[in-house]
């Protein structure tokens, strides 16, 4: 592994500001239990790593979240001991990973439970999973309609005990909650008619950052806190909530070079000088999780100074017009996504410039950027 000083690109990975924004996620919920989502490399920010510092923390994680199987093993794999909920779904023939590394599956079709049975029953160890409703997102998930029939087929199987009861909202990120309230309505319904069987659940979780954020009812007794741990707000609109992002990013000057008026640079000749220009070299590009689509739009950071994206962001390597940046040197870095000397570029405005969602730009950070973890 090389070092920070040697590399082409770097995050810096700031664990206090995590610590920080998980503060935040306690004071939105009370004593409700926290459910920290860790799916696709923690947002980018190294699940691993990640988790085993959540772990530690005085604030008490009850659960952490994933997609995949292999996103379970790789955290169990680390000595992460937490209890792991893997969100997507079970296929049939990943039921022994499941059972060997203690993981806990989300379900939604009786196959599967009668399956997860049969390998329980075999190794003598119970299994406890989390049903998922399908409310209104359209992907996974039975229908709110069949939930009660599952519940009372499921008592059939001695090694599988239902422990908790899940949904996705489709718009809890919107100002207007009429949706998620319809959603919400479901699950409450659901509920009721369980109570009424005398059938209990032990966790009730639909609350997402931004339910966290502006929709109280829902936070029932678990939440999955995802986006608001690594710093972002999810809503459409200013919240008033601080949260301090976790990563910032730079990348190394490849080369200094001055050109002429009228020269054309990067793929497609898209851009031409209008001046006598410097125009450096940066190590980093879209197969690094750099957007293609910030070719002449997207700026960053070199000397505390705010500088354009020239001509097509390309696979390894982008191109800014440093002209009027002085001091810069080969061999420097230049902040991608961070804070430097009073000028900011954070995931969210990259986001907008590119036309996508913070998400996108935080998940598609390659491995080729190394995450460097910083604590005080």
């Amino acid at each position: 592994m090389l070092s920070q000083l040697t590399s082409a690109s770097f995050a810096e990975i700031h664990l206090d500001a995590l610590e920080e924004n998980l503060l935040q996620v306690r004071a939105q919920v009370g004593d409700c239990p926290i459910l920290a989502v860790v799916k696709a490399n923690a947002y980018g920010h190294g699940a691993v790593q990640i988790a085993q510092f959540l772990e530690k923390s005085k604030e008490n994680i009850s659960m952490f979240g994933v997609a995949f199987l292999e996103e379970g093993i790789a955290l169990r794999e680390s000595g992460v001991d937490t209890r792991i909920l893997v969100l997507a779904g079970l296929p049939i023939d990943q039921i022994p990973h499941y059972i060997q590394h203690k993981l806990t599956p989300v379900i939604f079709d009786l196959e599967t439970l009668s399956a997860l049975n049969r390998e329980a029953l075999k190794t003598g160890e119970k299994v406890k999973v989390h049903l998922k409703v399908d409310t209104g997102m359209g992907r996974i998930g039975l229908s709110p309609a069949d939930v009660l029939t599952f519940f009372e087929k499921a008592l059939a199987y001695e090694m599988v005990s239902i422990e908790g009861l899940l949904t996705h909202f489709a718009e809890a990120d919107l100002q207007d909650l009429s949706f998620a309230q319809k959603q919400f309505t479901s699950i409450q319904e659901i509920l009721a008619l369980l109570k009424g069987k005398g059938i209990n659940v032990p966790f009730c979780h639909l609350a997402n950052s931004a339910a966290i954020l502006h929709f109280k009812p829902a936070h029932l007794n678990l939440v999955r806190p995802g986006l608001m741990l690594y710093g972002y707000s999810p809503l459409q609109g200013k919240t008033s909530i601080q949260l301090k992002p976790v990563m910032q990013i730079k990348a190394r000057v490849l080369a200094l070079k001055k050109v002429s008026k009228g020269i054309p640079l990067s793929y497609g000749r898209t851009f031409t000088t209008s001046r006598e220009s410097v125009i450096a070299t940066i190590g980093i590009g879209y197969a690094d999780g750099y957007p293609f689509s910030l070719s002449n739009c997207g700026q960053m950071i070199a000397k505390g100074k705010l500088v354009p994206v020239v001509g097509r962001v390309c696979m390894d390597m982008t191109l800014l017009d440093v002209t009027e940046t002085e001091g810069l040197s080969v061999g420097d870095f230049v902040t991608v996504i961070g804070a430097e000397n009073g000028k900011t570029i954070w995931a969210d405005a990259l986001a907008l410039k590119a036309n996508t969602h913070t998400y996108e730009i935080l998940c598609g950070i390659g491995d080729r950027v190394q995450r460097r973890y910083l604590k005080g």
